[in-house]
């Protein structure tokens, strides 16, 4: 069990390092090093929300798009019929 829930964290924490610069802390101390981490993680979620929000308003805006130009075709087939 412990390694299965080592492996599903292991490429976060790979992603922290490389993407976040936790391979090289600035801040001194057990304090700096926990600031930085904090600082990584807020990062990440930020990152998460912001593509979760950008997938949304793209499909709303398509959503949206396809309202509009479904509307447009039914009245061209009303006016066509009468």
């Amino acid at each position: 069990k412990l390694c299965k829930r080592r492996a599903a964290i292991e490429p976060i924490i790979g992603h922290l390092k490389s993407d976040f610069r936790l391979s090289r802390n600035l801040l001194k101390g057990q304090v700096g090093d926990e600031i930085n981490v904090l600082m990584a993680a807020c990062a990440w979620n930020l990152r998460k929300w912001l593509v979760i929000a950008t997938i949304f308003l793209f499909w709303q805006k398509l959503g949206l798009f396809f309202v509009k130009y479904l509307r447009f075709f039914v009245v061209l087939d009303k006016k066509q019929f009468c």
